[in-house]
């Protein structure tokens, strides 16, 4: 069968995965590849109740710390929460400015920094720790974007970066609580990322093509990686399977990963 006659009406049929920006593509290696479900790991470590919904996961190095929301069933309201495990696992309320349907998406630590990012329309949050998830500081970030969501947090050369998305494409927002810069680099979204052996940020998203008389479309995948005083973008092509993990080896690799395609950067 072509991929013509398999593909879904009003669809592009997808291509091979390529390579890009020093990142070697292997089409069908991502089958041998073994993924962690953060939130499988939350479920597992935590047992939250039917009501809690875990969404990240981040290692201290002395506490394993988990992110989600509470849900209450016929309110509308949410709570949003975290999970800590080191010696006792706790559950603590994450603090909230003004009330909202405030819902953290993603989380990141650097010892016993952590920071924890959540957007509410145009509103964004961040929560802060400083003693590994213990107490925990609320502050809004500055963004002038619209619809927007993030998928990541780094700890990148010295500075907290969040990513993701708005209406206008992809978003990197960096700096500290108080003291935030933004760059829109371009379309697509921000799926998530993660930091190299040198500490450089390396993200991985998609974006959509369109043919000709914008009928039919596909998923394309893209990596960005600092550069040239901004940021570079890959074309890593169109193949089936959206990455989905990036992961720096112990040996410095760094793997970009869907349920069927490898990519490998040295």
């Amino acid at each position: 069968m072509s991929l013509l006659t398999g593909c879904v009406p009003g669809n592009l049929p997808p291509s091979e995965a390529k390579s890009a920006l020093g990142f070697v593509a292997q089409p069908g290696a991502g089958r041998t590849f073994l993924q962690r479900d953060p939130v499988d790991e939350v479920e597992r470590l935590f047992q939250p109740g039917p009501d809690r919904k875990p969404v990240a996961l981040a290692d201290t190095g002395r506490n394993l710390i988990g992110v989600g929301v509470r849900e209450f069933p016929g309110e509308n309201r949410s709570e949003p929460i975290a999970w800590v495990l080191g010696g006792r696992e706790r559950e603590i309320v994450l603090p909230q400015d003004r009330p909202g349907y405030w819902a953290p998406t993603a989380i990141a630590a650097d010892g016993d920094q952590v920071l924890v990012a959540g957007a509410l329309g145009g509103d964004v949050r961040v929560w802060a720790s400083g003693d590994a998830g213990a107490t925990w500081t609320v502050s809004q970030v500055q963004v002038r974007a619209s619809d927007m969501w993030f998928s990541t947090v780094l700890r990148t050369e010295g500075k907290w970066l969040l990513a993701g998305g708005s209406a206008a494409g992809a978003l990197v927002v960096t700096g500290a609580p108080g003291a935030w810069e933004t760059a829109s680099i371009g379309d697509g979204r921000i799926l998530g990322g993660t930091a190299d052996k040198a500490g450089r940020a390396v993200l991985f998203g998609d974006r959509t093509e369109w043919n000709r008389s914008q009928t039919s479309n596909r998923s394309c995948s893209v990596v960005w990686v600092p550069g040239g005083g901004g940021w570079q973008r890959g074309e890593l092509g169109c193949p089936a399977e959206r990455i989905t993990t990036a992961e720096t080896q112990e040996d410095g690799r760094v793997v970009l990963a869907s349920s069927r395609d490898l990519w490998v950067r040295p």
